[in-house]
């Protein structure tokens, strides 16, 4: 009898973040009207569980992405990414539900509505609100074997360097020879294949006339940057920069290339900026499009 009234305090608990101290509906109560009543059981293959997730009042609200589920009506193995989601409050330590990386889980889910949109005004698919674990490191012999596949280490091995790929942030990662330098690069993995076409074809492009788009990027940051460059520097009573000098100033470039093959070139300030990055952007056609100061 004392454990049964125990579960039952423990879940009446956790049930009032989704009402505020006069009764009415929290964001937390408006979170979960996303979702269907309807509880299920899920068995899924997770990707990284990293703690954060959406801010919004006093809430906070996790997701862990997972990378295949197992189909309950034919019980074949799906692999098709989704999003496992909770709620909790934002000053709390307790994250409610902990997954491994890579774990394969058991779990009670309520599945997102049909037509909810994303931000970018489309449809989410897999989503699902977690309502318990059920289950922890399954054995599950077809969501085994995708993550045996799935953490097999992966390389780009052509003339320009070798490239590892990072599954955390879907990156390949390397190094490059820029005009004597050896300088990172990141080429952002293509949507469906362990690959980085688009990437590594503005790669290519740039490394082909690497003399040239570095004078193209150094000019650009020049003309976009040294007024606002002086500005600081007027702020410590330093001598105005010349717009020469802000090009020759600034280093070599990093470059970062996503899966559509845009670039960032990211440079060095040289203390212009106070030890900012100065990032150049420009689009898979060559077209440089900003420059702009980060971090």
């Amino acid at each position: 009898m004392w454990k049964r009234k125990s579960l039952f305090r423990k879940r009446e608990k956790t049930e009032e973040i989704f009402k505020d101290e006069k009764g009415t509906p929290s964001p937390a109560a408006q979170f979960l009207e996303d979702y269907e009543q309807e509880e299920q059981e899920l068995t899924v293959l997770v990707k990284e569980f990293t703690k954060g997730g959406m801010v919004q009042g006093d809430f906070l609200f996790p997701a862990v992405s997972f990378l295949a589920y197992i189909d309950r009506e034919s019980g074949k193995a799906v692999r098709e990414k989704g999003t496992l989601c909770w709620v909790i409050r934002r000053a709390s330590s307790n994250y409610i539900h902990k997954f491994k990386d890579y774990g394969i889980y058991k779990i009670l889910v309520r599945k997102m509505k049909p037509g909810i949109l994303n931000p970018l005004g489309e449809p989410f698919r897999n989503r699902y609100y977690v309502v318990k674990i059920l289950g922890k490191e399954i054995k599950e012999p077809q969501l085994e074997k995708i993550r045996t596949e799935y953490l097999k280490p992966v390389f780009i091995k052509n003339s320009l360097g070798e490239f590892k790929l990072d599954r955390r942030y879907d990156w390949f990662e390397g190094e490059i020879d820029w005009l004597g330098n050896m300088e990172c690069v990141s080429l952002k993995k293509d949507e469906d294949a362990d690959a980085a076409e688009s990437a590594l074809k503005t790669l290519h492009m740039l490394m082909s006339d690497a003399s040239g788009w570095d004078s193209k990027f150094r000019q650009y940051a020049a003309e976009e940057l040294t007024e606002l460059a002086n500005d600081w520097q007027e702020a410590e009573g330093i001598t105005d920069i010349t717009k020469e000098e802000f090009a020759e100033r600034i280093g070599s470039p990093s470059l970062s290339i996503d899966n559509r093959g845009d670039f960032e070139a990211v440079y060095n300030d040289d203390d212009m900026f106070a030890g900012h990055w100065i990032v150049v952007c420009g689009t898979a056609d060559g077209m440089l499009t900003d420059a702009s100061i980060e971090g």
